[in-house]
């Protein structure tokens, strides 16, 4: 029964599973654990938006801000694409990406504020909240929907997998126009 999914989990929650578990032509199978860690998801937004405070390091803002602009491209293109639980996938790799950055304080405040601009849609109570919390003005509800910068969509360099044995032992992350022989020197000299 809906009114009891979203009396124990709120509407939020409730809508953000529904979005995130299955493409919209197929029945969504609620399970408590897909809805605690919906939950647990949400809340952590939440305490990310709560706890920027100030300080970190410029020299990471690039690389937030592109994650930023991928996240506004690729989460538009699910919902215009009827595809909200690639949109809701898209928005919580962002999430993990946000946590991880040490970027500077005016910056994931920034990001914080697309954030919750991405999941409006979704999740509207939180967003409004997160938009708030972040220095927004207004309503979210009320603000221009993001548009991604195509230069901040360009990347400079590729991550890829070490792998020895057919198993996975490291990550390299490289300039992509690095030349093979350049790259294999690296992985090379790598611990892994």
């Amino acid at each position: 029964d809906p009114m009891d999914i979203i009396a124990r989990y709120g509407a939020d929650t409730a809508r953000w599973f529904v979005m995130s578990d299955s493409p919209p032509e197929r029945d969504v199978e609620w399970t408590a654990a897909g809805a605690d860690a919906t939950q647990k998801h949400l809340a952590r937004v939440w305490r990310l938006a709560s706890e920027i405070g100030e300080g970190g390091d410029p020299a990471q803002d690039l690389a937030l801000m592109k994650a930023a602009h991928r996240a506004v491209a690729d989460v538009t293109a699910g919902i215009e694409g009827f595809a909200f639980n690639k949109a809701v996938a898209k928005l919580c790799e962002f999430t993990n990406t946000f946590a991880k950055s040490g970027a500077s304080a005016d910056t994931k405040r920034a990001a914080m504020r697309i954030l919750a601009q991405l999941m409006s849609p979704m999740v509207p109570h939180l967003a409004e909240d997160v938009w708030t919390i972040a220095g927004g003005k207004g309503l979210v509800v009320t603000a221009a929907w993001p548009k991604a910068d195509p230069a901040m969509l360009i990347e400079d360099s590729v991550t890829l997998p070490i792998q020895i044995n057919g198993k996975r032992r490291a990550e390299i992350s490289v300039p992509k126009e690095m030349p093979a022989a350049e790259v294999e020197k690296i992985v090379l000299a790598d611990e892994a």
